[in-house]
């Protein structure tokens, strides 16, 4: 059972986003306004070249998929639009926000993985023809968040805890529920409410794992949820085992899936998915 009290401690713990720059809270009011112009959102992201430099390095990667290099924030903007740009600022500041304190072989070690995740997020809702604007991306990026909050909070408890369970999420999480009386999806979530991020974004931290308490039908948006969820299984799953692929098993998210523009059909899941993930595994290391 999930110990509210545990996460309401570590979550206020965290705190308010520590160290967001003026300049990132102001790309965030300014793109929360449907009607901003590029030129509003280019004027202040150029104010700050450590961002611009952020922007271009996640959106040129192979995680991003971008068919086209992008040179300059200008381009960026007529490419993504607005809010695939406000997306990438608000992922890319989060990590960073969090960083204060973790070891940098342990941050490298999540931020890959959440980047991997978030590459083959994007490229599931490219298959799928879902219409999403860097919403699956930015997911994938913070679906580890809650780890560096358990991080922060244990130390180095956490560190060989997570190393040992890093590829069997069931036997992770009965492990940080033993720890910490809650898990890294509870944190994550909690920590994007507080922040007052999208719901639909704390739901898709939430519902990252199968639960039969948590129903995906209860997600503000249950296929970005789906897709987190398909690509967290996936990362995990041993593709040259004869045994069941917990990622082709998870019915309830396949089922959210089904009325995508582009739904894949379950005879050609397991070849894609291998397939997805071992493009993903190969891409380079993107320093954090």
């Amino acid at each position: 059972m999930i110990d509210a009290t545990r996460i309401s401690k570590i979550v206020s713990r965290v705190g308010d986003l520590p160290a967001m720059p003026e300049s990132v809270s102001e790309v965030l009011r300014i793109t929360g306004n449907p009607s901003a112009s590029m030129t509003e959102v280019s004027a202040v992201v150029q104010s700050d070249p450590g961002m611009t430099a952020k922007i271009l390095r996640v959106s040129n990667s192979s995680y991003y998929g971008m068919k086209q290099h992008v040179g300059t924030l200008k381009l960026a903007l007529i490419i993504l639009g607005v809010r695939e740009v406000r997306n990438i600022v608000l992922g890319v500041s989060v990590f960073d926000a969090m960083r204060d304190g973790v070891d940098p072989q342990t941050l490298q070690s999540i931020w890959m993985s959440g980047l991997r995740t978030a590459g083959l997020v994007k490229r599931l809702g490219r298959e799928m023809a879902v219409a999403m604007q860097g919403e699956e991306f930015i997911a994938g990026l913070l679906s580890n968040i809650g780890k560096l909050a358990l991080y922060r909070e244990f130390g180095h408890k956490y560190t060989p805890m997570h190393l040992a369970c890093e590829r069997n999420w069931s036997a992770l999480l009965a492990a940080e529920n033993t720890l910490a009386g809650c898990t890294h999806a509870d944190i994550a979530a909690a920590l994007a409410l507080r922040w007052n991020l999208p719901r639909s974004l704390a739901d898709a931290l939430w519902f990252q794992y199968p639960n039969p308490e948590h129903l995906l039908s209860n997600a503000a948006d249950p296929e970005l949820a789906a897709l987190l969820r398909i690509a967290k299984l996936a990362l995990m799953d041993d593709f040259s085992s004869k045994a069941p692929l917990a990622c082709l098993a998870d019915t309830e998210a396949w089922a959210a899936l089904g009325k995508v523009v582009n739904p894949i059909p379950e005879g050609r899941r397991r070849e894609l998915m291998e397939m997805s993930v071992a493009e993903v595994e190969e891409l380079p290391v993107l320093p954090s």
